[in-house]
């Protein structure tokens, strides 16, 4: 009885080690690809003169809203 409670609460662990493994990786990953993506239109925008506004609403995953306009 003890060493079957024992491995439930190891295969538990475990499971929740690797859940939480996972949801880490799922977040920098987002983060990584927002920021690839945010540096390509502010390129994009620079290269074709237009002005813009960038908003960083979630530092962690570097969710972002973008605006360009033309410049006076």
């Amino acid at each position: 009885m003890k060493k079957r409670l024992h491995s439930s609460i190891t295969s538990i662990v475990l499971l929740t080690g690797l859940a939480f493994a996972v949801a880490i990786s799922l977040v920098f990953v987002q983060r990584h690809l927002n920021t690839v993506q945010i540096e390509s239109i502010v390129e994009q925008a620079d290269e074709r003169g237009l002005g813009y506004e960038l908003v960083i609403h979630e530092p962690i995953t570097n969710s972002y809203s973008f605006r360009a306009f033309e410049q006076d």
